[in-house]
């Protein structure tokens, strides 16, 4: 099997996993919030966003399709770069909707002193843009176009910085959260 040697992998989610994530984002009102960036300051000039959080231990069947979906791209994920450690979804993730004109416009990463554990980052993007709206990794030379379906598991680390590319016309959403070690 060829690994990929920027490590960013890109699976396929159901669309209608996508419809039931949106969905729960739209009804969801406890847990709803202005985005933050990595240390919980509010900058809408960095980020911004409305985000809801959701929980690995759930009831919400949308929450429970998902991740019942993610488990099989995170076994492949594992298997093909021979990650030995046990992994888990951090118990806290986001769903995360930006207007147009707003987005998550500044380069950071995953894993920081507040997150020491993340091993991994996935994103999902919920729906499609077709005006730019999709993230790009400099240091990989690699721009991911946001299309319904896509889940994009990558390092958490320092080497994959990434930024979201903002669209002008188009909302967006995605689910985003991280793997940890056991």
């Amino acid at each position: 099997m060829k690994k990929n040697l920027n490590f960013i992998e890109t699976y396929k989610i159901s669309k209608s996993v996508c419809d039931g994530l949106i969905k729960y984002f739209k009804k969801n009102k406890e847990y709803r919030h202005t985005g933050s960036i990595y240390n919980g300051t509010i900058n809408p000039e960095i980020k911004d966003s409305i985000d809801v959080y959701f929980f690995n231990q759930s009831n919400d069947i949308a929450i429970k399709n998902f991740f019942t979906s993610l488990q099989d791209p995170i076994n492949d994920y594992v298997n093909k770069y021979n990650i030995t450690d046990n992994v888990k979804t951090y118990e806290c993730n986001n769903i995360q909707y930006y207007k147009p004109m707003c987005g998550y416009s500044s380069l950071h990463y995953e894993r920081t002193w507040l997150h020491p554990n993340r091993i991994l980052a996935y994103m999902l993007y919920l729906n499609t843009i077709t005006d730019d709206g999709g993230t790009e990794f400099p240091n990989q030379n690699i721009t991911l176009s946001a299309i319904k379906g896509n889940l994009h598991i990558w390092p958490a680390e320092f080497t994959h910085p990434h930024k979201g590319i903002i669209s002008h016309t188009q909302e967006k959403y995605i689910a985003t959260g991280w793997f940890e070690l056991v």
